[in-house]
């Protein structure tokens, strides 16, 4: 069972767009890793021509507790106060925190995204992609049929359900093949600051999507205790 989508799939995806827009949006994704909404919040004046890159702003809502009882500020996930020990799994986070990343963009890509520019007379404060998540998901799983990826063939490892083609699979691509070429400390510090995660720990959890690099280590280490 598929867990990303290869290289080629992505291709064919890019090839079996008919307009210009939508080839620009799977290859955005396909390229920087970026969140569907991430995509959706990019302006003209936020693509660097000239340096070849993309900033990538990132709203993360919620992002903290405050313990009804004293006061004491905890992190989003926390279900007790580590002062009085009141329950708080159902205090609502709260709080905004903004970061951005600058995001690398290929040659090709940015001659397309001159050429939409353009054709489209956007100003500099126009975002570039002016759809809903709703349709970009529409687009999206539409390519993927049209490239012959039809059904719920994507499986979640952590639900063990089977999805759809959409937007988020392009990010768990770009993280295995990542992995796979730079599975080391600096690779996967890189890569985290790629995706826009804040915790390592869910930069590691892509491990989880190669199945196959898993299966290999295990019959080298079986072969070598065992013969």
């Amino acid at each position: 069972m598929k867990t990303y989508l290869s290289s080629k799939e992505i291709q064919a995806m890019q090839d079996a767009a008919g307009y210009l827009r939508d080839r620009i949006i799977i290859a955005f994704y396909a390229e920087t890793g970026c969140r569907v909404s991430e995509l959706l919040g990019v302006t003209v004046e936020q693509i660097d021509f000239k340096g070849k890159a993309v900033l990538i702003p990132h709203l993360k809502r919620g992002i903290h507790k405050t313990c009804p009882k004293c006061g004491r500020r905890g992190g989003r996930s926390t279900y007790f106060c580590s002062r009085c020990g009141a329950d708080m799994s159902k205090v609502e986070a709260e709080g905004i925190e903004q970061r951005s990343r600058l995001i690398n963009l290929s040659d090709k890509l940015l001659a397309a995204i001159r050429e939409y520019i353009k054709s489209n007379n956007l100003k500099p404060t126009d975002r570039l992609i002016n759809l809903s998540r709703q349709q970009v998901y529409y687009i999206v799983r539409d390519l993927a049929e049209k490239a012959g990826l039809k059904g719920r063939m994507i499986l979640n490892p952590e639900t063990g359900k089977n999805h759809y083609v959409h937007p988020h699979n392009f990010r768990d691509a770009l993280a295995v093949d990542w992995l796979k070429e730079e599975g080391d400390a600096d690779g996967m510090k890189a890569l985290q600051q790629q995706l826009g995660h804040r915790s390592f720990e869910t930069t590691a959890r892509y491990n989880k999507l190669n199945p196959e690099t898993t299966r290999d280590l295990s019959e080298k280490i079986r072969k070598k205790r065992f013969g």
